[in-house]
C-alpha cells in the first residue's frame, strides 16, 4: 500500500476500469514540498515493481505531471515520485483495479411441479464467475410466441439469488414460451440463450400406481393402473413403461416395454413365461421431450402355470446294481411353474425308481433295465420324458492328461487330451464337488462336445478343495475317469499378530504350517516339565522335613508307654504347641483306672463305657508303686484333648509290683463318662515317694458278658476305642 505524502495529491478518473481500457493518472506537487524547494528535480511513475519509460508521462503545468497507459489488463498500482539525480522518492499513489462485463448465464432450466400444495414453475441458472468488486443484477424474461419479440413478462432478481419461481397466471399450461436471462453491471450487460418449452412438458410426473394385476391367460399379464394423485386430472395420452423381473432370478431376464395410454387404460402384456413370478414397477412422462418420473413400488403376480417343457442333462453312473442319476435345466428347459418334482422311472420293468424334488437320485436297478426315464412336474402336469442310457461296459480308457491352471481365485482352466484310438469319444462329462464339508457337498457336472479339449470353471469357492473328474463317453460306455485335486492359495491378506489371549491371525487365505504357534505350545510344556522335575529331586533331597509336613508322626497307643511319653524320642513329628512351655509336659483331659478283680481274668483287651471309672477327684495323692502323680491344669483352649488310661489286672489297693500300662491318644473325642467340659490337665512323673489315695470308683466287668459280645458292642458304640487296644506293658 502507498502512503501519501504532503507534498503531492494523486487523482484518476476512475479506480476500476474495464479491462483493456486506458488509464490516466495525474500528481500535483506543492509549493511548499521540502523534495523539490530550490532543487532540481524531475517527476517519475513507478507502476507496479518497475519505473515507466518516460514517452508515457507528460507535464500538463507547472507541479502537475501526468501518465497514460495505453491498456490496463489486470489491478495495477500506480505511484508518482520526486528523483534528484538518480535519487527517487515516492510522494503518492493509487491502485487501478480491473473488472470485467458480467459473465453469460448458463444452464437454464424451468419445471412444472404439479403438486396441488405445491403447484410452481422454478427456472434456474448457473451465473458463471462472479467478481465481488461489481454488483451483477439478473432479470428473467417471459416471452410469448405469437406476441411481439418484447418481453410480455420481466422479473428483477434479489442480489445473490440465481433462480425464480414464476407465478401461476403467468403462463398456460399448454402454451409455448421462450425464457431467458440477463446479466448487468457497470461494464456491460449479455443474456442467456433462449429457452422455448411448454410448461407442461417440463413436469416430473409422480409415480404412478399399479392397482391391479390378472393372469387370466396362459404367458399374458393385464394390468390396471392409475396416475399419481396430482395428475389424476389430466387426460392426453401420456408415455409409460412397464419393467419386469423373475423374482429370485428364476429366468434372470428384464423386460422393459414402452406405451402411450391414457391414464386409467389398461395394459396387457403376453409372451411371458408359464408359470413364473413376476415383479412389475411403471413410470410415466408427459412427453417425449420430458423427464420420467420414479418408478412406483413393485407389484408380483404370478402367470399361469403349464407343464414343464423342454429337456434336462443327466449324468448317470453305475456300479453293478447302484445307479446315482445327476440332472440339471438345459437351456431349453422352461419349469412353466414352482414347486417342482422329479420323478425316475423304468418302462421294463414298468416301475417307479425315485420321486424328489433334489436335483439328484440314488437306486438300483436290475440287469434287464436298458435306459431309465426322467421327468419333471408341477401342480399344473409333467414334462416330456428325458432318456437316460444305462451304460454297463467297464474298462474303457480315460484321457491321458489332464492338468488344471488357476485364472482367479473363483476360475481354473481345464485342459485334457488323449483317448484309446480304438473307441470313438461321444462326448466328455466334467465334474466336481467339493471336499471336507458335512454334510457332503452337491455334484456338480457338465457335459460337452467331443471337439472340445479346454474350458473353463468358474464359480469356484478360495480356500476349499476340490475334486475334479473328467470322463470320456464313448458310444459302448463310460471310460475311467482321470481325477486330480485342486485347492486355490493365497498369501495371507492380515499379517499375524502375536497374542496369546486371541487368535494371531484371522484371514488366512489357506493352510498355514505356523512357527509361532509351535512355540507358544512347545514352550508351557518344558516350563511344566522343569518344574515338576525340581520339584521331584527337592522332595528326595528333604525327605524328612517334607514327612514331617504333609505325614506327621502319631503315635501308637497301643504300643506306648508312659516313660515314652514324657521323653523327647516320642515328640519326633508331632507337631508343636504354641502354648508348650516345656517339652516332657503332655495335657491329659481325663486320667482314669480300671481296677479288675483278681477272681475275674481280664478277658478281653478291649474296654466298653461300662467298665470306665469316674475321674480321680484327688488332686495330690500319688500312688507309691507305680511311682506317677497325677496334676490338672485349668487351661481351656487347647487344640487337642488327649487323654491317658491305666489298667490294673489286679486290685488297685494291693497293685505294687509294678507300673500299669496306659494308652494315650491325641483324639479330640471327650472320654467316655466325662461329665466335667473342664481343659485336660498335665502330667509327669513324679519321685517314687509320692503316695496315692484310695480311690474306690473303679468296678470291674459285668460276667454276663461274653468276649465276642463285648467287643461287637464296643465296636458299634465306640469305633475309635480301637486305637485303645493293650497289647503289652513297659515298666520301667
Amino acid at each position: 500500500m502507498i502512503q501519501a505524502s504532503s507534498c503531492a495529491t494523486i487523482h484518476t478518473p476512475a479506480e476500476v476500469v474495464r479491462s483493456g481500457s486506458p488509464v490516466s493518472v495525474s500528481c500535483s506537487i506543492k509549493d511548499d514540498c521540502t523534495l523539490t524547494k530550490g532543487k532540481d528535480f524531475h517527476v517519475a511513475w513507478k507502476i507496479n515493481n518497475g519505473f515507466d519509460p518516460s514517452n508515457l508521462s507528460y507535464q500538463e503545468s507547472n507541479g502537475t505531471y501526468g501518465v497514460i497507459i495505453p491498456s490496463l489488463d489486470t489491478d495495477t498500482s500506480i505511484a508518482c515520485a520526486v528523483c534528484e539525480e538518480e535519487k527517487c522518492q515516492i510522494v503518492n499513489g493509487v491502485q487501478v483495479k480491473v473488472g470485467y462485463p458480467p459473465s453469460i448465464p448458463k444452464n437454464l432450466s424451468c419445471s412444472l411441479n404439479l403438486r396441488p400444495e405445491k403447484k410452481v414453475f422454478l427456472c434456474k441458472w448457473d451465473p458463471g464467475q462472479e467478481r465481488e468488486i461489481l454488483s451483477t443484477n439478473y432479470t428473467l424474461n417471459i416471452f410469448r410466441v405469437k406476441a411481439k419479440k418484447v418481453p410480455s413478462e420481466q422479473y428483477r432478481i434479489p442480489r445473490g439469488e440465481h433462480f425464480y419461481l414464476i407465478p401461476r397466471l403467468s403462463y398456460n399450461l399448454l402454451s409455448v414460451l421462450e425464457i431467458n436471462v440477463t446479466a448487468v453491471n457497470v461494464f456491460g450487460n449479455v443474456t442467456s440463450e433462449t429457452l422455448k418449452l411448454i410448461p407442461m412438458e417440463t413436469a416430473i410426473f409422480d409415480p404412478p400406481e399399479i392397482n391391479r394385476i390378472e393372469a387370466d391367460v396362459a404367458g399374458c399379464l393385464n394390468y390396471n393402473w392409475s396416475l399419481g394423485k396430482s395428475e389424476q386430472w389430466l387426460m392426453t395420452a401420456i408415455s409409460l413403461e412397464l419393467r419386469l423381473k423373475t423374482v429370485d432370478n428364476q429366468q434372470n431376464k428384464e423386460l422393459v416395454l414402452p406405451f402411450t395410454k391414457k391414464n386409467g387404460g389398461k395394459i396387457n402384456v403376453c409372451g411371458l413365461f408359464h408359470g413364473t413370478n413376476y415383479s412389475t414397477t411403471m413410470r410415466v412422462k408427459y412427453s417425449t421431450l420430458s423427464k420420467w418420473s420414479e418408478w412406483s413400488d413393485p407389484k408380483i403376480a404370478n402367470t399361469v402355470m403349464k407343464a414343464p417343457t423342454g429337456s434336462l442333462d443327466t449324468w448317470l453312473k453305475v456300479d453293478d446294481q447302484n445307479a446315482q442319476l445327476y440332472w440339471k435345466p438345459s437351456e431349453n428347459f422352461r419349469p412353466n411353474g414352482w414347486n417342482l418334482s422329479y420323478i425316475v422311472e423304468s418302462m421294463e420293468p414298468k416301475r417307479n425308481l425315485c420321486i424328489t424334488q433334489e436335483s439328484h437320485c440314488f437306486f438300483n436297478l436290475t440287469e434287464k433295465v436298458e435306459k431309465v426315464y426322467l421327468r419333471a412336474t408341477n401342480a399344473a402336469a409333467s414334462s416330456d420324458h428325458t432318456e437316460v442310457l444305462v451304460y454297463r461296459k467297464k474298462g474303457l480308457g480315460s484321457v491321458s492328461n489332464f492338468s488344471v491352471h488357476p485364472q482367479s481365485e473363483t476360475s481354473v482352466l481345464l485342459v485334457w487330451g488323449g483317448t484309446p484310438a480304438s473307441h470313438t469319444v461321444t462326448g466328455y462329462v466334467l465334474e466336481w464337488r467339493s471336499l471336507n464339508e458335512m454334510p457332503e457337498a452337491p455334484l456338480s457336472f457338465i457335459l460337452m462336445d467331443k471337439n472340445i479339449s479346454s474350458t473353463i470353471l468358474t464359480g469356484l469357492r478360495p480356500d476349499k478343495h476340490y475334486q475334479i473328474s473328467i470322463y470320456p463317453k464313448y458310444d459302448r460306455g463310460i471310460g475311467f475317469p482321470y481325477i486330480l485335486p485342486y485347492s486355490f492359495q493365497t498369501a495371507s491378506s492380515v499379517a499375524p499378530v502375536s497374542n496369546i489371549i486371541r487368535e494371531h491371525s484371522n484371514e488366512k487365505n489357506g493352510t498355514i504350517r505356523d512357527g509361532i504357534e509351535m512355540t507358544m505350545f512347545v514352550i508351557p510344556i518344558y516350563i511344566g516339565l522343569s518344574l515338576f522335575i525340581i520339584v521331584v529331586f527337592a522332595c528326595f533331597g528333604k525327605t524328612e522335613r517334607v514327612k514331617m509336613c504333609l505325614w506327621p508322626i502319631i503315635p501308637d497307643p497301643a504300643n506306648s508307654s508312659i516313660k515314652k511319653w514324657t521323653t523327647t524320642y516320642s515328640m519326633e513329628g508331632i507337631p508343636s504347641f504354641v502354648e508348650d512351655k516345656d517339652s516332657v509336659l503332655v495335657y491329659l483331659s481325663r486320667f482314669s483306672l480300671l481296677d479288675l478283680d483278681e477272681k475275674e481274668p481280664f478277658k478281653s483287651d478291649y474296654v466298653k463305657e461300662s467298665q470306665w471309672s469316674r475321674d480321680i477327684n484327688s488332686y495330690d495323692e500319688c500312688h507309691s508303686s507305680l511311682q506317677t502323680c497325677v496334676q490338672y491344669d485349668s487351661e481351656n483352649d487347647r487344640d487337642s484333648v488327649p487323654y491317658a488310661t491305666v489298667v490294673f489286672s489286679g486290685p488297685y489297693q494291693n497293685h505294687s509290683s509294678c507300673r500299669p500300662p496306659y494308652v494315650r491318644s491325641e483324639s479330640t473325642q471327650p472320654l467316655l463318662g466325662a461329665d466335667d467340659p473342664c481343659s485336660p490337665p498335665p502330667y509327669e512323673n513324679v519321685s517314687p515317694s509320692g503316695s496315692v489315695s484310695k480311690v474306690q470308683r473303679f468296678s470291674t466287668f459285668p460276667q454276663s458278658f461274653t468276649e465276642s459280645e463285648e467287643n461287637e458292642e464296643l465296636w458299634e458304640e465306640f469305633p475309635m476305642l480301637r486305637s485303645l487296644e493293650l497289647r503289652g506293658t513297659d515298666h520301667t
